[in-house]
């Protein structure tokens, strides 16, 4: 999938500086990264008349980005992101910040290197962030305190994030922060983006956050990780967290995620991802990581079901941690995957139904097309 837009910071501002003149020509950004949780293509924008003797705008507002939200992001409602609002272009943190905070819709383009020396805590409603071809999130920090690239507060949603690339320090067990959370948040699509390098995890969910989807990601580790960390692990690659604790009750019922065509590259060790009270639904996903001691981790009250995923050269395709003395045992369903170099692993239990359905590959046309399309491979210039 390939989004072919003309973007520029430039262009865009002298969009806004003809927008004020002229207050009678109104843009409509219609149906960016909005779509029906159906296979019709979404209505495009007209294209504006221009008044004699003025400079028509180079740039070309993207009328409908392919692809559409699927899976639990739909649940409610169709995550819309900012759709209808102002389109803004952000080169730093304390930008990206600002245009967070406002109140109405926005489409945020990231252009550029973003470098973040503390994470971005945020509520946020009503947005869709775009990264721009070349653009990243990049942390150098590897502490505690000041680690990690954003998080979304609670009371966030209606959230959509595409092509963007997150990239931390390397791994280090020392209760630092992630390159993205979610905390309280609900109806998000995170697409087509690039988890590197967190330094507590890539990418993790928790407090009640709800209706998720997350499709045609990539998360890897390419740095060494550190040792001598406060939490005591040499190698904390640990991808994706789904519930921080068994004490958060409130959880149970909440954290509904769907991992669609995602990717657990190479150097993710474990936590792909761990889930706790969750019903997650992982569907047309690639495991290929070397280092991977164990892929699905059930814990507390952990509700898994795998469809048609790649499992290659896997030690341990999941691993339940609670056991069956416990009343509160993880269940996973696995359904038409494939084990090149792995052994096969049995379900444990009977997990649940998603209440949607998707258009299916075959388990056999899994693999390349992941490898493909799986990261920050969107096209938007």
């Amino acid at each position: 999938m390939t989004i072919m837009t003309s973007n520029t910071s430039s262009s865009l501002r002298s969009l806004r500086e003809i927008h004020n003149i002229c207050g009678c020509y109104v843009i409509f950004l219609l149906m960016l990264g909005v779509v029906a949780c159906s296979s019709s293509s979404p209505a495009q924008a007209d294209e504006p008349e221009w008044p004699a003797g003025e400079t028509k705008p180079q740039h070309t507002l993207p009328s409908a980005l392919p692809g559409q939200p699927v899976g639990f992001a739909c649940l409610t409602a169709v995550p819309t992101g900012g759709a209808g609002g102002e389109s803004v272009v952000v080169t730093t943190a304390a930008e990206l910040a600002s245009a967070l905070k406002r109140t109405e819709p926005l489409v945020i383009y990231l252009q550029g290197e973003i470098t973040f020396t503390d994470i971005l805590s945020v509520k946020a409603t009503d947005k869709t962030l775009l990264g721009l071809s070349g653009s990243r999130l990049l942390s150098q920090q590897r502490d505690a305190a000041t680690s990690g690239i954003l998080q979304f507060k609670e009371g966030s949603t209606n959230l959509i994030l595409r092509n963007l690339t997150f990239e931390s320090a390397g791994a280090y067990d020392c209760d630092g922060r992630d390159n993205l959370c979610i905390d309280g948040t609900t109806r998000i699509w995170v697409d087509h983006c690039d988890f590197q390098d967190g330094v507590d995890g890539n990418f993790d969910c928790k407090n009640a956050s709800d209706e998720i989807t997350i499709s045609y990601c990539r998360f890897r580790y390419l740095k060494a990780p550190l040792a001598g960390g406060s939490g005591g692990s040499p190698d904390h690659r640990f991808s994706n967290l789904w519930g921080s604790s068994d004490s958060q009750t409130q959880d149970r019922g909440h954290l509904r995620t769907t991992f669609l065509g995602c990717w657990w590259d190479e150097g993710c060790r474990a936590r792909m991802p761990r889930v706790r009270f969750a019903q997650v639904h992982i569907v047309e996903c690639l495991y290929s990581s070397s280092v991977a001691s164990r892929c699905v981790e059930l814990g507390y009250e952990a509700n898994v079901r795998v469809e048609r995923s790649v499992f290659r050269n896997i030690k341990e395709i999941y691993k339940d941690h609670l056991g069956a003395d416990s009343d509160h045992q993880g269940v996973i369903t696995l359904t038409d995957c494939l084990y090149p170099g792995s052994t096969a692993a049995a379900s444990l239990g009977t997990a649940f139904t998603p209440p949607y359905t998707l258009e299916a590959l075959t388990a056999g046309e899994v693999e390349a097309k992941v490898r493909a399309e799986a990261g920050a491979t969107l096209t938007i210039q």
